[in-house]
């Protein structure tokens, strides 16, 4: 429905309740998106292989992701109605909003998925940031025109799985490879941009970003979730 989609829509309204609300459009004094230096690792190689792997998956039906939620075309209510009430609202938006199984499905590798690069990855994750727990791994290549539309993580799932609090969950996102021009990521108020391959970031809970490849190459990026002391 074109006509709902082109609404006006305060986010602060909406979700200032469940989120805490510090957001101005204007400010730069924020401090959502905290700089965790590079994480060296042959991101070549890396590249070519999830790209190969791409060709694999049926992304649209791969039950990773925004396809997750769907089957057939239509939305999994009972998985929906599973998670928490923070993400009940976000996906009640989402849709209103069209994210749709062309325009938000991307590819996505997990974990062993990632053949002989786990272990190497998870090492060097720990070289840099010391010993993780309940590590999770994740690589994601969004293809040209798709994206990771604004939301904030809750870390629910995880939360759940290893019985932790929200602030004991730590999630770096990485890029798999240097910026180029198309390529977008917002983390709170702040755009990451002219990063090179190995530069990570840290995600925290609660705080709103995107990511989308308006550009002519895929986009791949990578995140791991875990615990630390």
């Amino acid at each position: 429905n074109i006509s709902e989609i082109m609404k006006s829509f305060d986010i602060e309204s909406e979700f200032g309740e469940m989120f805490p609300w510090h957001y101005s459009p204007l400010s730069k004094n924020t401090n959502d998106c905290p700089k965790l230096g590079n994480l060296e690792f042959d991101y070549g190689s890396l590249k070519e292989y999830v790209l190969e792997q791409c060709s694999k998956q049926e992304v649209k039906k791969s039950g990773k992701g925004f396809s997750h939620y769907f089957e057939n075309g239509q939305v999994r209510k009972e998985i929906i109605d599973g998670r928490d009430e923070k993400f009940k609202k976000q996906f009640a938006v989402w849709l209103k909003s069209n994210w749709t199984l062309d325009n938000s499905c991307f590819y996505e590798f997990h974990d062993e998925e990632l053949g002989d690069f786990y272990k190497p990855l998870l090492d060097a994750y720990e070289q840099k940031f010391g010993h993780i727990k309940n590590k999770q791994l994740r690589i994601f290549v969004k293809p040209p025109m798709t994206s990771l539309g604004l939301h904030a993580d809750t870390f629910g799932t995880y939360k759940r799985k290893h019985n932790v609090k929200e602030n004991a969950v730590f999630r770096a996102m990485t890029f798999v490879e240097d910026w180029e021009w198309g390529h977008y990521t917002l983390m709170g108020n702040e755009v990451c941009h002219q990063y090179r391959a190995g530069d990570s970031v840290r995600i925290n809970p609660n705080v709103w970003h995107c990511s989308g490849n308006m550009g002519f190459n895929p986009q791949i990026t990578m995140n791991i979730t875990g615990t630390k002391e």
